[in-house]
């Protein structure tokens, strides 16, 4: 199982009381979604949820920007790897260990050290990248 990255500072969703009645009509609405949840109700055509918030690979150069992760498989086939920068700006390679059965697309950072920003500069089609301290 994949879990979610983590940055410090991020608020944990509040818990709140709920009543008996309150938990029978949850557990309605909880149970298993049909194929018809995610139409759009006027064309019937598949709408993708709007708190979908899952890591997405770039088919085009355009497709980069904000925050992304590079993944490197080696010639071998051994355990992909991650473009990683810690806070001095060396670049280094780190194993990733959130994935699901060795499928690089499946693959989630699991350190802060994983994740670059990238944007366009300006008059260019050019990118640049900083990693998560800055550099």
């Amino acid at each position: 199982m994949v879990k979610a990255l983590v940055f410090k500072g991020d608020k944990k969703p509040k818990k709140r009381k709920r009543t008996a009645d309150n938990d029978d009509k949850t557990n309605q609405a909880l149970s298993a979604p049909t194929s018809a949840d995610n139409r759009d109700s006027y064309t019937g055509d598949h709408v993708e949820p709007e708190n979908d918030d899952r890591w997405v690979s770039a088919d085009q150069p355009s497709d980069i920007s904000g925050p992304l992760m590079v993944v490197m498989q080696s010639a071998a086939g051994d355990k992909p790897y991650a473009l990683s920068c810690d806070a001095t700006g060396k670049v280094f390679a780190l194993p990733i260990e959130n994935i699901v059965d060795g499928n690089v697309s499946s693959a989630e950072p699991h350190d802060v050290r994983q994740v670059w920003v990238a944007n366009k500069a300006p008059g260019t089609e050019n990118l640049r990248f900083k990693g998560a301290h800055g550099k």
